[in-house]
């Protein structure tokens, strides 16, 4: 889509400068009003520096190369950095391209404008002279594009937009020297006496007003980078989480080993069991002892309780025939019987205490 538009954007710009046939006598009209007005101004600075470049075989030879070649290489390499490495800006730097180079088009299709080299006496054709890109020749490019397409300057237009790109997108302390690519464009443009100093004013202007309707300021240009790299951070952000504590499942193992670490934190120690069980030991015991200490029960609550203290009743029957065998005179678990007289009282006691 980004190249689409670009494309688009090329091919209406070239379809005014090879299709649309500006009229001879309204491009020379319009090119003498630039002149006049520049002279009642004082802004007639074109003859002075076509002279000197004109003089200068080697100035006149890299005004008129850099003139036919830069600005349709720098652009196109600008807007490739700023769909690769800043694609925040391209968005918006891009719509102001498209936005100037279409208002410039219409300006040509409207008010066609003679360049100075061919309105203005005196001044000469770089380009022609050193046969610069096959200028001249009328089988060559000029006799391919639109010669009456000087007003506004898209030349200064485009290096000015470029400056703006370096700019706005990068952060650097050198970066302001971008602008001297639209101020060694502007010389050049003038020195080669293709565009009045009027058609420089006129591209600036075009260039700023399609950066202002793309919204291209620093800051919109800030914001739009932070609202871009937001996503790439949560999508970092999770990338990053675990797979086990990111589902369901880890959700819960997560839970399981919190209540696990309550249960380890809430169960006693070794030290702590054997002191529980010492503990429970001695309630045993002493809840024994208490009870042997106690007082005989009446027969009725003996009968009552006989179900639930018989092996109790067992140890007493024994310890009564014990002393049945001491009362007799006989060894004790002898089997013996003593007197019947005797026998009767000692076993009397025993059933009943």
């Amino acid at each position: 889509m980004e190249v689409a538009t670009i494309v688009i954007g090329y091919l209406g710009y070239a379809l005014v400068r090879l299709a649309v046939k500006a009229s001879h006598t309204s491009a020379f009209a319009h090119a003498a009003q630039l002149w006049r007005a520049e002279r009642a101004t004082h802004l007639d600075i074109e003859p002075s520096l076509n002279h000197l470049a004109a003089a200068h075989p080697a100035l006149a030879e890299a005004a008129g190369y850099y003139y036919g070649l830069l600005n349709f290489t720098i652009t196109p390499l600008v807007l490739a950095w700023l769909y690769l490495r800043r694609p925040a800006a391209f968005g918006p730097l891009r719509s102001a391209l498209v936005l100037s180079t279409t208002a410039a088009n219409l300006v040509f299709w409207t008010w066609p404008a003679a360049p100075p080299r061919f309105a203005v006496p005196g001044m000469t054709d770089v380009l022609d002279r050193y046969h610069i890109l096959g200028a001249g020749d009328p089988h060559g490019p000029d006799g391919l594009v639109n010669l009456y397409a000087a007003m506004p300057s898209l030349h200064v237009a485009w290096a000015a937009w470029c400056a703006a790109a370096v700019v706005i997108a990068t952060r650097g302390r050198w970066r302001h020297l971008a602008w001297l690519y639209p101020a060694a464009t502007t010389f050049v443009v003038l020195a080669s006496a293709n565009h009045f100093v009027l058609d420089v004013a006129a591209g600036l202007a075009v260039m700023a007003l399609g950066l202002l309707a793309a919204g291209v300021t620093p800051v919109a240009i800030c914001c739009r980078a932070h609202a871009l790299a937001r996503p790439a951070q949560q999508h970092t952000a999770r990338a990053s989480i675990p797979r086990s504590s990111s589902d369901g499942y880890g959700h819960q193992r997560a839970e399981q080993d919190k209540r696990a670490e309550s249960d380890v934190v809430a169960e006693p120690g070794p030290a702590q069991s054997q002191q529980s069980d010492g503990e429970q030991r001695g309630g045993h015991e002493a809840g024994e002892r208490a009870g042997h200490q106690r007082a005989p029960a009446q027969p009725a609550e003996r009968g009552a309780d006989a179900g639930g203290q018989f092996p109790v009743a067992g140890t007493d029957a024994g310890r009564a025939d014990e002393e049945h065998d001491q009362v007799d005179g006989r060894e004790p678990g002898s089997g013996q019987d003593g007197p019947p007289e005797l026998t009767g009282v000692v076993r009397g006691q025993s059933r009943g205490g």
